[in-house]
């Protein structure tokens, strides 16, 4: 039931087909109530993947600035997010099954219609399903850092994707990062200044201070109880 719901025609055994990932099939087998969950609400808040652009109108009732958060887990800053900010449209893109599921079901809960969710490849959404000029905000909280230098290519930050979000925000659009992985912080601020077209909102050129309008996740709380640094990187498209 669940493949003819939202499992893409381009998977193959569970993992989408691009040549370098930047994540890895975790994803379990669901209960069967799990699964008619998806096949009850999917419909009403899922976008399924396309190869063509699509209308981002066709899928809210109202024509709000439009917010991306990639990678959003079991959608813990998605759903504080739009429920802060019911004036905002808000896109969340998830590859792990559960964290569908788990969102799916508060979407429902609180009734929200400035909430829609991709089940696919971040990449192949942007490249393939958002118009350029279409995000007001791109939000990536606490990306795989995959630390071991044989594994950094895998990262879903490199030079050709800070390309690519440059090209779907608007003027002036933001870029959000927050990592608790100082080596992928200080890749990612080398990466985006090689770029023309970005500007730093740091002071410092660096990190900024922890915005208190970004909701905690339990990657966060974990980071924290690991006595981790967290590093919020944020730019603006001029």
């Amino acid at each position: 039931m669940i493949n003819s719901v939202i499992t893409s025609k381009y998977c193959k055994n569970g993992t989408f087909l691009r040549r370098i990932q930047s994540f890895v099939s975790r994803n379990r087998k669901l209960s069967d109530s799990q699964s008619n969950f998806i096949s009850m609400y999917w419909p009403k808040f899922g976008i399924d993947f396309s190869q063509f652009y699509i209308n981002i109108d066709d899928y809210f009732h109202f024509h709000f600035p439009l917010i991306l958060e990639i990678g959003f887990g079991v959608g813990d800053s998605l759903l504080r997010y739009a429920l802060r900010n019911p004036s905002k449209n808000f896109i969340g893109i998830e590859v792990y099954l559960p964290g569908i599921v788990s969102c799916l079901k508060h979407i429902n809960f609180h009734s929200l219609k400035n909430v829609r969710i991709i089940y696919h490849d971040a990449v192949e959404v942007l490249n393939n399903m958002i118009c350029d000029k279409t995000l007001h905000e791109i939000q990536i909280f606490f990306p795989d850092p995959w630390p071991k230098r044989r594994h950094r290519k895998r990262r879903i930050f490199t030079k050709m994707f800070a390309r690519l979000i440059l090209k779907k925000l608007v003027f002036n659009g933001i870029l959000h990062i927050s990592t608790d992985c100082q080596s992928y912080a200080e890749e990612i601020v080398s990466i985006v200044h090689d770029i023309s077209g970005y500007s730093n909102l740091s002071n410092s050129n660096s990190y900024i201070s922890r915005p208190k309008f970004r909701p905690f996740t339990k990657f966060e709380k974990k980071a924290i109880r690991f006595n981790n640094s967290v590093f919020d990187l944020m730019f603006k498209s001029v």
